[in-house]
């Protein structure tokens, strides 16, 4: 279930170049990487700012940004480096008194938040709850996404990281391109939608990561999904038992000598067959829960008891967040009969994040 794909890959934002027999596969539109997610600050002390890390992306493929009058810290700031930008939710900064005029709170406790507790439309606790609502829409695919909480400097008005990456590993979405049946020719099997995420790596990359246990469960809907759905409490997210992807599963980075690093990520994929059935929509849901098992004192390694029924042997431990992400199909109506595929990616974190140093 954890695997790193061997095919020939392009991103999502890519066309698609081969469908199936008597039908062509139609550019896919891609609506957004991560939205819409909640965050409390485990990190000990308050917090003045929030940063999201994207690679493979710019500026100007930031479509909206939650912020304004929602949220304590207001609109983002966008900063571009070499591969990647920086969204940040920063704190002003009075230079005459030295001090910070915003700052999130350290919680008084890390329950649920299912969705919109954590903006100022959410409820009367917001102010004092130690947790805040980010999000972002985005035009193609970010190849990998990182968050962190900023705390500043009162002496010198700077804002730096604290406390670590948040635990929450957010989707790299990716087409695989069949081999064609003869050279020249199109592929006889229509192209393969995946879902990768991955593990945070060990700040000793001779270790393994701290280990998670994984959920996943999906559905499918008769329309097309808006990104602003794929929160927790939203009807269309899937969390019945029917609904069930994948019942447990293991998430842990390897240490960077095993197997080249490789084979770690979690991998889900969907074939773009040319009969939708009628669904016009695919939706899974990601649950992250905490470790608490055994680990191998030597490389850290986790060593689950059960790993068929973690839950029963006890070695499930607190529920650190949830993460949406759907892939929306319908029929393209000119100028033949055609798929086309949309993309939606929403990350709504709740319960507790924990802490982990920076690498």
């Amino acid at each position: 279930m954890t695997r790193r794909s061997s095919h020939p890959t392009r991103w999502i934002a890519a066309a698609l170049l081969a469908g199936s027999a008597g039908a062509a596969i139609a550019s896919p539109n891609f609506y957004g990487s991560l939205s819409n997610f909640d965050v409390y600050n485990d990190t000990g002390s308050e917090t003045h700012g929030f940063e999201i890390e994207l690679h493979g992306v710019s500026g100007s493929d930031v479509t909206y940004t939650f912020g304004g009058d929602y949220n304590r810290y207001g609109s983002p700031r966008i900063d571009s480096f070499d591969g990647g930008i920086f969204v940040r939710y920063l704190s002003a900064y009075d230079i005459a008194q030295g001090a910070f005029l915003t700052a999130t709170p350290v919680p008084s406790s890390f329950s649920p938040t299912d969705g919109h507790s954590c903006w100022s439309g959410g409820g009367a606790g917001y102010a004092d709850s130690g947790c805040e609502h980010f999000g972002l829409g985005l035009n193609k695919n970010a190849t990998s996404t990182t968050y962190r909480w900023l705390k500043g400097d009162a002496a010198t008005g700077q804002i730096t990281p604290v406390g670590g990456n948040v635990l929450i590993a957010a989707p790299v979405w990716q087409v695989i391109d069949p081999a064609p049946a003869d050279p020249g020719q199109p592929a006889a099997a229509a192209p393969i939608v995946q879902a990768v995420i991955a593990p945070e790596p060990a700040e000793n990359h001779e270790q393994y990561g701290e280990a998670q246990w994984v959920k996943v469960y999906t559905t499918e809907i008769e329309r097309e999904v808006e990104l602003e759905e794929l929160l927790s409490d939203n009807a269309v997210v899937p969390r019945e038992p029917s609904e069930t992807e994948i019942e447990w599963v293991l998430f842990q980075a390897k240490p960077e000598g095993k197997d080249d690093g490789e084979g770690d990520e979690l991998l889900l994929e969907k074939p773009l067959a040319g009969d939708l059935g009628g669904k016009k929509s695919v939706i899974r849901r990601y649950e992250f829960y905490e470790y608490v098992g055994a680990y191998n004192p030597e490389d850290h390694e986790a060593q689950p008891f059960d790993e068929a029924d973690p839950a029963g042997a006890g070695e499930v431990g607190r529920y650190i967040g949830a993460q949406m992400a759907a892939a929306n199909l319908a029929a393209a109506p000119v100028p033949e009969p055609s798929t086309w595929l949309s993309m939606l990616g929403g990350l709504a974190v709740v319960g507790l994040l924990r802490r982990h140093r920076m690498r």
